[in-house]
């Protein structure tokens, strides 16, 4: 069973996500891994449901943490959110 990753990062960071995304192809591939993103997400789905439910099953959420990703206030309502739960800060 693959161990499935959730990312979360500021839009203004896609390019840097894009790029992290083609490191971790291989482990793809392998069927090790499965990722995630809001980019998913399809039209006419409810996003906040989508994002809610796949980070339930994320088995790591990875932070993309940049000057973009602070300045975020939704990125800072999420981090907010998950620390008294489930993240740790590594």
């Amino acid at each position: 069973m693959p161990v499935k990753i959730f990312f979360c990062y500021a839009h203004e960071d896609e390019p840097l996500l894009k790029k992290l995304k083609t490191h971790l192809r291989p482990l793809q591939r392998q069927g090790l891994i499965d990722v995630w993103h809001d980019r998913n997400i399809s039209a006419g789905t409810e996003w906040e449901r989508e994002i809610s439910r796949h980070l339930d099953e994320a088995d790591i959420i990875l932070l993309l943490i940049s000057p973009d990703f602070i300045d975020s206030d939704y990125c800072y309502s999420f981090v907010q959110g998950f620390l008294d739960e489930r993240v740790y800060l590594i």
